[in-house]
């Protein structure tokens, strides 16, 4: 029935959306290839924002993350109420790509120097020094700027006062 009415159209608005009207069609039944072509139609016979918007959020569901991207960034340019619609596909689709990115080129760390197998680490001397975390269960860290107390012993002053004489 789209497809007759598409045919006998002659109005490029009213056609636009009955291209929008059947690629949503063939999106549900996974018809892609034929639901994309549609809503390319779309925007050559009447290009707005809201049919870039809808577009790029069938891309994202396509896995199509860079044209989404694109579309939604068109549609944010064309059509500033879009924004916030458009932020949130321009944000998935970013995230998207990150991750695929991410997983094609996983982080890798080369040690390109000869390890010094005599090389002593700041754990090496605290666990040496048996300080910090190292420190035997006595209940006492280790703290750089206190210093060791010495026992002394005290000598005891007399407890009374001298008296004076009044005179």
């Amino acid at each position: 029935m789209l497809d007759h009415d598409i045919q006998q159209t002659q109005n490029s608005k009213k056609k636009s959306t009955l291209h929008i009207y059947r690629a949503r069609q063939y999106a549900k039944i996974k018809e892609w290839d034929q639901a994309l072509a549609d809503y390319n139609d779309a925007l050559e016979l009447n290009h707005k924002g809201w049919i870039h918007l809808e577009r790029s959020h069938f891309l994202m569901a396509m896995g199509k993350y860079d044209l989404a991207y694109k579309d939604a960034t068109a549609a944010k340019k064309e059509v500033p109420t879009l924004a916030p619609e458009a932020d949130k596909v321009i944000e998935a689709a970013v995230a998207e790509i990150r991750k695929k990115y991410e997983a094609e080129n996983p982080i890798t760390i080369i040690m390109d120097s000869k390890i010094d197998p005599n090389r002593k680490s700041r754990f090496d001397l605290m666990r040496e020094q048996g300080v910090g975390m190292f420190a035997a269960n006595t209940g006492t860290s280790y703290t750089p700027n206190r210093r060791k107390s010495v026992s002394r012993t005290q000598k005891t002053a007399p407890c009374k006062p001298k008296s004076k004489s009044r005179g």
